[in-house]
């Protein structure tokens, strides 16, 4: 069964449907942009309402919201993770100097080190801490310095760091 006689979508009408959609954009109700998408018609109120009507505007206009709901999303996520891989790199490169040039002058203390190691797994989904078990492994959100006073945990990062330079040494010497 097609539309009654006179309800072919013609390009006026498009373009009528278009000024209405902007302007319930813009926060105009649906009364008051049919009001002023007649005026710019030159057509009367009636007529933009038998419009709205038998071109079904309003769903139109929601399905067009949804899709550009969904574009803004899209960008947005592309945004999103863009900044996390500028900001991964950054905390890699600070990572990446700690580990080669001991303390650099951005890390300072072992609750700098703390924060830039969070950071990069909150950036990567991932629990800023993990505690093995013998059984289980459970994920629990601790700050080193609760765990560990700062000395304590300086001497163990560099006696890790000074394991992997005798590590590589050996290793270089094998070859």
């Amino acid at each position: 069964m097609g539309r009654p006689y006179g309800t072919r979508e013609e390009p006026r009408h498009r373009e009528a449907y278009l000024y209405w959609f902007n302007l319930t954009e813009k926060g105009n109700t649906t009364t008051d942009a049919i009001k002023i998408t007649a005026e710019h018609c030159g057509v009367v109120e009636r007529a933009v309402w038998n419009w709205y009507r038998n071109f079904k505007w309003q769903e139109r206009a929601e399905k067009r919201r949804d899709e550009i709901m969904k574009e803004v999303e899209k960008k947005e996520n592309r945004t999103l993770a863009e900044n996390r891989v500028s900001y991964l790199k950054i905390l890699h490169k600070l990572l990446d100097d700690y580990i080669q040039d001991g303390l650099p002058a951005q890390i300072e203390t072992i609750k700098d080190l703390d924060l830039v190691i969070k950071n990069c797994l909150v950036l990567q989904d991932s629990p800023t801490e993990v505690v093995k078990n013998k059984n289980t492994q459970t994920n629990i959100n601790i700050d080193a310095e609760d765990l560990f006073d700062e000395d304590l945990m300086r001497q163990i990062v560099e006696e890790e760091y000074l394991n992997r330079n005798e590590e590589e040494d050996e290793t270089e010497e094998e070859k």
